[in-house]
């Protein structure tokens, strides 16, 4: 039974619409990434719209509209996809040409439909036009697409296709050129035509599904090649990175696991990734004990508040023992309510070392910079506390520092040191001044300059006279430091002390003198005979008043040596001389402790320029003293010898010798041993130094070397005197 030529056309246009359909919603899927698979769901509902205005409206719509639109959609569908499948290829098509022969089409429809009215020219023209494109279309596929399976399909059914349209235009133009206007109604051919056009477009649409899943096909399956190769790209890149990457997951139920980690992880806490993609609770046992706590509450405020995770601590592994790791991480909530964190975790333990160290050796440094603050401040206490007024200089003479002794002194305040307005040269006048300028400049050469005495001049015009000394300063070009010692109360005790001494001088001298005689007178009996006991405490009286006599001499003798005031008469002498004349002067002396002098030497004379009668003093002080400390029947050597450039005189005793702690001081004011034996010898221990002054003011030198128990030996160097030949 013949179907209805409606509901034919009905079915064909239900079917195209189910077809369109199909591919919107392929579209949709995984499919619609591919290019054309949207478009081509267009061109099949314009295919339909088509069917729809030639076959269903039929009748209802002027005849042009329904050939000129209906044939145009349903071959315009046919060019549309031509140009999608032209895209999908990759191939840039003629599309201007085919929109013209398009346009051609319709001009040509319209002519044989108004004038001509011919249907035979007009299906010749359509069916021309289709087998042109698709003709076209398997040509392209041909070139295009030989590497894909499924577009062998499409390439037989195109080629079918035009193959087919070209026999139905050839029958059309020479066989049946007189066709029935509306289809299935009467001519077979025509009909059958009809079926298989439809068909030929129900199947292409299925071939270029099978197309687009065959490139969807390669494509998924290059790009997960691509994404495998990124991934073993990235676990390369990861394995050659200090520390791990990874992703940490904390789920709401408290289970925490890493989904990924590289393999850097088993250096960080010596587990295997593998083992932690499951359970993380294994990490946080590696975690010391005392910094646990503080790591879970890091990362429980990281997931409520989803700010960045980061944190330091120290691990115990099995192997490595105890290390430092710092970790950081983003974290992000995920749809199931579970955080997920991407971080870093890299080993810290050399930087916490050298962060221990830079702090020990920063409390070092403090505790170095108290201890320095505490010792300036003890030492400032110190220059302030002491007698000596203390500073330090440039070169130009600017005070740099100064204690509240020397500030006192100048009278200075203490901001004039600090904002640079004090100079030392400012407070000296010439000749003292160059002296000190001069001590200064002489740092150069030496570490130091002894100290000397000179004068201050202060603001006021007060005129201090002080003890100066002058020191480079340690790793200083032109810095020194100074002390000075104030001289007034030294110069007023010297006064008293001068005037004390000439009291003695003029009111004791004269008065001892006459004692003296008078004792004397009665000693030797011109008062008459006395009595023994009489006699007797005469002679105790008279020794006692010579000795007082003596010592009243040597302190007049030192205080002229100290105030330079002892003149001495120097004239050329016999040494040889003087010692004979000195020990015959002082035999008797000897025989009262039953020693007795020795002269040796092999000079004639020894001829120098000295005072004789301070060499006598001198030579009588070293002659008693060997005396005095000599042992019974000892004798008293006493020589004379010569050098290139001097002559020495020697006096060496055999007594007990002098005590080693004794021998810095024996020169010295008032000196005299400590033990028993000493201090009952006569003397007040003045002779020694009063020598060493006179032996150095007449260019000579004098000194001694003992040996306890043994003997003690003074020696006396005077320079020879050249005489002209």
């Amino acid at each position: 039974m013949l179907l209805d030529a409606r509901t034919v056309i009905s079915i064909i246009t239900i079917s195209t619409l189910l077809i369109a359909l199909g591919l919107a919603l392929v579209a949709r899927g995984p499919l619609g990434n591919i290019r054309g698979v949207s478009h081509w769901a267009i061109a099949t509902l314009v295919q339909a719209g088509g069917w729809i205005v030639s076959g269903i409206l039929r009748g209802q719509v002027p005849e042009l509209w329904s050939i000129l639109v209906g044939n145009l959609c349903i071959v315009g569908a046919l060019v549309m996809y031509h140009l999608i499948l032209s895209d999908f290829l990759g191939h840039r098509g003629h599309r201007k040409y085919w929109l013209f022969g398009h346009t051609a089409l319709g001009i040509g429809l319209i002519y044989f439909t108004l004038q001509k009215n011919d249907v035979a020219v007009r299906s010749v023209l359509i069916s021309a036009f289709v087998a042109a494109i698709t003709l076209a279309s398997a040509r392209l596929l041909r070139q295009r697409a030989r590497h894909m399976p499924s577009s062998r399909f499409m390439y037989g059914l195109y080629l079918f296709s035009g193959g087919f349209m070209l026999v139905r235009a050839f029958n059309f133009a020479f066989i049946e050129t007189a066709p029935v206007q509306n289809a299935f109604s009467g001519s077979a051919f025509k009909d059958i035509s009809l079926v298989i056009f439809f068909l030929f477009s129900v199947l292409l649409s299925f071939g270029f599904v099978l197309l687009c899943n065959e490139r969807y096909a390669q494509q998924h399956h290059r790009v997960e090649g691509e994404l495998l190769e990124k991934t073993r790209l990235f676990e390369r890149l990861a394995s050659q990175v200090p520390g791990t990457i990874y992703q940490y997951q904390r789920f709401e139920n408290g289970r925490t696991c890493f989904p990924f980690a590289s393999v850097g992880i088993e250096k960080m806490y010596e587990l295997r990734a593998e083992d932690l993609i499951e359970d993380a609770s294994a990490v946080l046992q590696r975690i010391h004990p005392d910094d646990t706590e503080m790591v879970v509450a890091s990362i429980r405020e990281s997931a409520q508040t989803l700010k960045p995770w980061r944190a330091q601590y120290r691990v115990v592994l099995p192997e490595q023992g105890l290390r430092w790791r710092s970790g950081q991480a983003q974290p992000e909530r995920l749809p199931d309510g579970s955080v997920l964190w991407h971080g870093y975790i890299y080993d810290i333990t050399e930087q916490a070392m050298v962060e221990a160290r830079h702090k020990k050796l920063e409390q070092e440094v403090l505790d170095s910079y108290h201890a320095l603050e505490a010792s300036e401040q003890r030492l400032r206490r110190l220059m302030n506390s002491s007698i000596i007024g203390i500073l330090q200089g440039n070169a130009t003479g600017v005070l740099i520092e100064a204690n509240d002794v020397l500030l006192q002194m100048l009278g200075l305040e203490r901001r004039a040191v600090e904002n640079s307005e004090a100079n030392w040269f400012e407070f000296g006048q010439i000749p003292e001044l160059t002296r000190q300028i001069n001590a200064i400049r002489s740092l150069d050469q030496a570490e130091s300059v002894p100290p000397f005495e000179t004068q201050l001049v202060r603001k006021d015009g007060l005129i201090i006279p002080v003890m100066f000394g002058v020191a480079k300063l340690a790793e200083s070009e032109n810095e020194w430091v100074g002390f000075v010692l104030d001289l007034r109360e030294q110069k007023r005790i010297d006064h008293l002390k001068s005037e004390f001494i000439s009291i003695v001088s003029h009111e004791l001298r004269t008065p001892l003198t006459s004692i003296r005689g008078a004792m004397g007178l009665l000693e030797s009996g011109v008062m008459g005979e006395l009595p023994p006991k009489a006699l007797h405490l005469i002679q105790i009286a008279h020794k006692n008043s010579q000795r007082l006599t003596s010592l009243v001499n040597d302190i007049l003798d030192m205080e002229k040596l100290a105030t330079g005031k002892m003149r001495l008469n120097m004239q050329e002498l016999d040494l040889r001389q003087v010692i004979e004349h000195a020990i015959e002067s002082n035999a008797p002396y000897a025989e009262t402790y039953q020693v007795s002098y020795q002269l040796h030497t092999q000079l004639t004379q020894a001829i120098v320029l000295a005072d004789s009668d301070r060499i006598m003093q001198v030579l009588a002080n070293l002659l008693s003293n060997a005396a005095k400390f000599s042992n019974q029947h000892d004798v008293v050597d006493v020589r004379l010898k010569d050098e290139p450039e001097h002559y020495v005189i020697e006096v060496e005793d055999h007594g007990r010798g002098i005590p080693a702690e004794f021998h810095d001081r024996i020169f010295g004011k008032f000196a005299q041993a400590t033990d028993s034996s000493t201090r009952q010898k006569e003397g007040a221990g003045l002779g020694l130094h009063i020598s060493k002054s006179l032996i150095e003011k007449m260019q000579g030198e004098i000194g001694f070397y003992s040996e306890e128990k043994m003997k003690t030996v003074f020696w006396i160097r005077l320079p020879r005197l050249m005489l002209d030949v």
